[in-house]
């Protein structure tokens, strides 16, 4: 499975060239829009599966190809499709997908054809990566309407497999920033700040290098520094490494490590079914569930500790929503919330109206979607039940919430639409920028198209998609704090949370003293 940002919609309409949203269930699952770029980076499959890969005879190629150049010429949000001439396209690249002797030669072609739009959410995901079982039925889509499976939590038999550690990049390097208790990385002493040097033998660095001479040989030709290109290049740095945080369960990693000191640390990392299960929408491969919650204390001189509730999830699928009800609920007593969406790569859209719901208590818009010839808004309204269905108060005490690079589609909507509320305060690294809904469709072939159908702007008409959501407070993770088991960025969203604490503290005592001098 691959783990980079996307957004699907489910359409109940039978009509292929249109996805009216007044009839759809909207997601944004893990965006694959780089993915011809950033998959070296990650060398997590084995040699002979990359080989048998790379040889297989193309399927279907011509058909393969129209299929593509038609759901997108149908079905794409702006007419004009973002002003490239796709007939010319066509022309250009179909006989080179039509000569194509390998499923992989195909591939590139036809991401070579996306990639001109300019835009997130168009990719072709291989047949071999995405879950068979959740998409058996699918239809290619020259003859089916783009209709999906609703999400769900998977067997334990077809839950993909985790290491339980997360990797971002750290001043240019994929470095562990979490590590999960009682998990194999965890059990084999991985620490926060170790650099990845190699998995299964292929080295990251000289691949990172490569990438990154290659973004500035381009921007230094004074090409537009937003080109497709460009963006790929950016968001393969961003991701390097990612593949290694997800494998099948069972099978084993060797990971190379660089440490505090220096030295190089190997470890054989064997994937394990995640503690929360794993979640599946349709034609894309499955997704590790993972929820976190708890209450962390710091001193007040001369006060009651101050109580900051912190919520971290992975994922915005339906698998989750359940641990992250519970995990608001365990929270509603402190005195403010952290809401981790670092390395969150999205998920359901709609979740992002019902979490935002447990913190307001006035409806308000997160913002819409914009299609070829119709519009979503998506409004949250305050949520008053508890997980266990009692009554309770919306939160609205300070809310934080923390982003990265890595932070996408769902997560950026959500973010975005706080940020601009004034309902929350950011924190973090501006996201990856890309916000669109989109469509997974089978492809003659059996590998599976993304497309995007829908564009996405904040309530004041910001749009997110290669902007990003910028941060109030920019704060990047430092090696060094890393390495002492510091979290730079919760600790500047704490420190804020604190000082709204205090502020309120105060007003609340000089109200009572008031009171008191003035019966």
């Amino acid at each position: 499975m691959r783990k980079f940002p996307m957004s699907t919609v489910r359409s109940r309409e039978s009509s292929p060239s249109r996805a009216p949203f007044r009839a759809v269930r909207v997601l944004a699952a893990c965006a694959l829009s780089a993915l011809a770029v950033i998959a070296p980076l990650g060398g997590c499959a084995s040699a002979p599966e990359a080989a048998m890969a790379r040889s297989a005879p193309a399927a279907l190629p011509r058909e393969t190809f129209d299929a593509v150049w038609t759901t997108v010429r149908d079905q794409h949000f702006d007419p004009s499709l973002n002003g490239v001439d796709w007939n010319a396209v066509r022309d250009e690249l179909r006989p080179r997908a039509e000569a194509a002797k390998s499923q992989s030669e195909l591939r590139g072609v036809l991401q070579e054809m996306l990639a001109t739009l300019g835009q997130s959410h168009f990719s072709v995901i291989p047949a071999e990566a995405d879950d068979a079982d959740g998409a058996a039925e699918q239809e290619p889509a020259s003859t089916a309407s783009t209709t999906s499976a609703e999400p769900e939590l998977l067997p334990p038999d077809r839950a993909v497999g985790v290491l339980g550690l997360d990797l971002a990049s750290v001043e240019g390097f994929p470095t562990v920033t979490r590590v999960t208790p009682g998990l194999p990385a965890a059990r084999a002493g991985v620490l926060l700040g170790w650099r990845l040097v190699a998995v299964n033998g292929a080295e990251i660095a000289p691949m990172v290098e490569e990438t990154r001479a290659r973004l500035a040989e381009l921007e230094s030709s004074g090409r537009d520094p937003h080109s497709p290109e460009a963006t790929q290049l950016r968001m393969a740095l961003v991701f390097a490494g990612q593949q290694l945080l997800v494998g099948p369960v069972g099978s084993t990693a060797e990971v190379v490590f660089e440490d505090a000191s220096g030295a190089e640390q190997s470890v054989s990392l064997s994937y394990e079914a995640p503690p929360l299960g794993s979640s599946s929408f349709g034609n894309l491969p499955p997704f590790p569930v993972d929820v976190q919650s708890q209450v962390l204390e710091r001193p007040v001189e001369g006060g009651a500790p101050l109580r900051v509730g912190y919520l971290a999830f992975n994922i915005w699928m339906t698998g989750a929503s359940d641990a992250i009800h519970r995990g608001v609920d365990k929270l509603r007593r402190s005195d403010g919330i952290v809401l981790d969406l670092r390395g969150n790569p999205g998920g359901v859209a709609a979740m992002s109206m019902g979490v935002a719901g447990f913190f307001t208590a006035e409806p308000f818009s997160l913002g819409t979607f914009i299609g070829r010839d119709n519009s979503l808004e998506f409004r949250a309204a305050p949520r008053r039940l508890s997980a266990e269905g009692t009554r309770v108060r919306p939160y609205t005490r300070p809310l934080a919430i923390l982003i990265d690079g890595r932070s996408a589609s769902t997560s950026e909507i959500f973010a975005g639409g706080m940020q601009e509320a004034g309902r929350a305060r950011v924190f973090g690294e501006t996201t990856a920028g890309m916000a669109l809904p989109a469509q997974a469709v089978r492809l003659p072939n059996g590998d599976v198209l993304l497309h995007a159908i829908a564009d996405f702007a904040t309530p004041k008409g910001v749009r997110i998609e290669g902007r990003g959501v910028v941060p109030d407070e920019v704060v990047p993770q430092r090696l060094s704090s890393l390495r002492e088991g510091r979290d730079e960025v919760l600790e500047q969203a704490i420190t804020w949370i604190r000082t709204r604490t205090l502020e309120s503290r105060a007003e609340r005592a000089k109200r009572a003293e008031s009171g008191a001098s003035n019966p």
